[in-house]
């Protein structure tokens, strides 16, 4: 199929957004358990209508009113921020049967402030309290929620317009939904070749952390004269200005005026192409970047084209925060945020992943249990501040001392396992000994208060050990209590007849 193939009168986008509107709901769920998500928009008769989500189980009413006390704290916000509430205080604002309202929820609000388009109501489970509930992800689920919102607005608007802008409308649709921003420059690239005309798809991010400088993060097209991860400070380029001003700019070759530099100062006089065109993609000030189209000859723009794509680069801006929303919530969900080592939940999950390839190939697998020893002892002598300095210092020694194909991940306070793919005992005791070592001459120093630890270490191997997961955990664990009965800091590999402390 072509794009000027496409029926758009007949282009339902209620399933994409509802795939969507799915997944944010899945990352909550990976993150708060048992949570329970609704979805309330703006109706003209001024009240909030619930939407049909996978979550909705009838236990809040249908509709709440504009004016409810909630509602109206939100709407006094200068910038919409999430909010949390005591369910027993507002239940009769949306619960069914307000007698069950026990607990917290947050609110979080969808659209611009004075302009509040709809609302998410998360109740949270019953155990969660409000210093284990942050607020910047409902508040990025929320501004998702948003932008799928008004991608559907601005789709539905020109349904049934000229080919000109049912070609412009089916690309934003696979736009809206692409998977990565390589999908979307590819995308872009083949939209471009629609329209305007250009051989190279360029997008620069412009880095919060680092806001002096911009970064080529990807590339459609042939990479010379450019490399993906090559930055160039924000001073005397044509980029740098639509990045400072959040405006499109136009540089043809032909034109007598020169500019300083398309990416750096005075790149110009060797660059390649003839036509450059950047679109920011934010219309503000120090944006988050520039999408920069290249082209080797020059061509003719219409204002109707350059404006296509400035709403194009808008996509591509909310898609990015999407990305980044996605990938920090996986973190959420997968890295345990006191060591950065994968958590229980997803360490078994990638054991499992291993083990089925190791079984499937006939590929070697050592699993290492650490435990830290007389742990407990740092957090009653020096308190837990203390402690939680040794977890992250001693999870630090164990990411150094493995290979980066090796899985690290905290098994449980201060219980570590490493799951070591395609390696055989020899080595892996070898990385274990450098592990233990390092351990016992590392200084563990804060408020000019000095401690030192050891750490014992068992070690098994697939198949001899086990041929599960939990018969390998368990045939390691047994492992290093023989290496703590013994004295600690030290590596033992499993033999038969060891048994863990559980059955001691």
């Amino acid at each position: 199929m072509v794009l000027a193939d496409i029926d758009l009168a007949n282009l339902d986008l209620k399933p994409i957004l509802k795939t969507q509107t799915s997944n944010l709901i899945d990352i909550l769920h990976s993150i708060y358990t048992e949570i329970n998500v609704y979805f309330f928009i703006l109706e003209k008769d001024n009240s909030f209508i619930l939407e049909e989500l996978p979550t909705n189980k009838g236990q809040v009413i249908d509709s709440v009113s504009f004016e409810a006390s909630v509602i109206v704290k939100i709407q006094t916000q200068k910038e919409f921020s999430s909010i949390i509430i005591q369910n027993h205080e507002n239940a009769e604002l949306f619960l069914k049967n307000p007698g069950a309202g026990r607990g917290y929820s947050v609110i979080s609000p969808i659209g611009n402030s004075g302009a509040l388009s709809g609302f998410l109501l998360s109740i949270l489970p019953l155990d969660c309290k409000p210093e284990d509930i942050d607020l910047d992800i409902f508040n990025k689920i929320a501004n998702s929620f948003s932008t799928n919102s008004v991608a559907s607005t601005l789709l539905e608007k020109y349904k049934g317009r000229s080919n000109h802008l049912s070609v412009m409308l089916e690309v934003n649709t696979h736009l809206n939904i692409a998977a990565t921003k390589i999908d979307f420059l590819y995308e872009i690239s083949r939209f471009g070749k629609y329209f305007l005309h250009f051989d190279r798809a360029v997008l620069i991010l412009h880095p919060e952390d680092t806001p002096e400088y911009f970064i080529v993060d990807s590339i459609e097209g042939d990479e010379t004269g450019l490399q993906q991860g090559m930055s160039y400070p924000v001073f005397n380029s044509l980029v740098s200005r639509s990045i400072i001003t959040g405006q499109y700019f136009i540089f043809k070759k032909s034109h007598e005026e020169l500019p300083e530099g398309i990416y750096r100062t005075g790149d110009y006089e060797e660059y390649d192409y003839a036509q450059v065109i950047g679109f920011p993609l934010e219309k503000v000030k120090n944006g988050p970047g520039v999408l920069v189209l290249e082209s080797h000859n020059e061509h003719p723009t219409k204002q109707s084209e350059i404006s296509i794509f400035e709403m194009v680069s808008q996509s591509l801006g909310a898609a990015l925060t999407r990305f980044s929303l996605y990938e920090r919530l996986n973190n959420y969900a997968t890295i345990d945020t006191l060591t950065h080592l994968y958590n229980l939940r997803a360490l078994k999950q990638r054991f499992e992943e291993e083990l089925a390839r190791a079984s499937r190939y006939q590929n070697s697998l050592v699993v290492l249990f650490l435990d830290l020893d007389k742990f407990k002892s740092i957090n009653d002598t020096y308190g837990h501040l203390m402690g939680d300095l040794v977890l992250r210092e001693t999870s630090q020694i164990i990411r150094d001392s493995i290979r980066t194909s090796d899985i690290p991940g905290r098994y449980g306070g201060e219980e570590f396992v490493v799951i070591m793919v395609n390696a055989d005992a020899d080595a892996c005791m070898a990385s274990a000994r450098r592990i233990c070592s390092a351990i016992h001459d590392h200084q563990y120093e804060m408020n000019e208060i000095v401690v030192q630890n050891k750490i014992s270490i068992g070690l098994s191997e697939f198949p001899q050990d086990g041929e599960t997961m939990q018969e390998l955990i368990q045939s390691a664990d047994a492992a290093m209590y023989t290496a703590k009965r013994q004295g600690g800091n030290q590596v033992v590999k499993y033999s038969k007849g060891m048994v863990p402390k559980s059955q001691t």
